[in-house]
């Protein structure tokens, strides 16, 4: 599929979505996005776009395409502490299963910023 670049305009937020979806078949991961953030994040990641927006200052915000190289992994960097304070959380929530629900209170557990 040829690489189409089109001018378009950025948007509004609430329309604004990124789909990565996996073909069992093929191996491989393909991205839409209409997110400007995510199609400048993602742009590296594939070199033969199939689709890309430009605005009316030139910068990429739509990109369409399969994710070179086929591996997909989505997860924040945290800390040495912030690991070991959700482990211990994770451990002391296995060890009361029947006696806490599910989903307590983490904010109270300084566990809601992870970074």
């Amino acid at each position: 599929m040829a690489n189409d670049i089109k001018p378009m305009a950025t948007p509004p937020k609430e329309e604004r979505e990124t789909i990565i979806s996996y073909d069992a078949l093929s191996g491989g991961w393909h991205i839409y996005t209409c997110e400007p953030k995510h199609a400048r994040k993602f742009q590296q990641y594939v070199t033969h776009p199939q689709r890309q927006g430009l605005n009316r200052s030139n910068q990429l915000i739509m990109l369409e395409g399969d994710i070179d190289g086929g591996t997909v992994s989505i997860r924040k960097n945290i800390s040495k502490q912030q690991r070991k304070q959700i482990s211990e959380f994770q451990k002391e929530r296995h060890r009361n299963m029947d006696k806490t629900p599910a989903f307590s209170n983490r904010a109270s557990q300084g566990l809601t910023e992870i970074e």
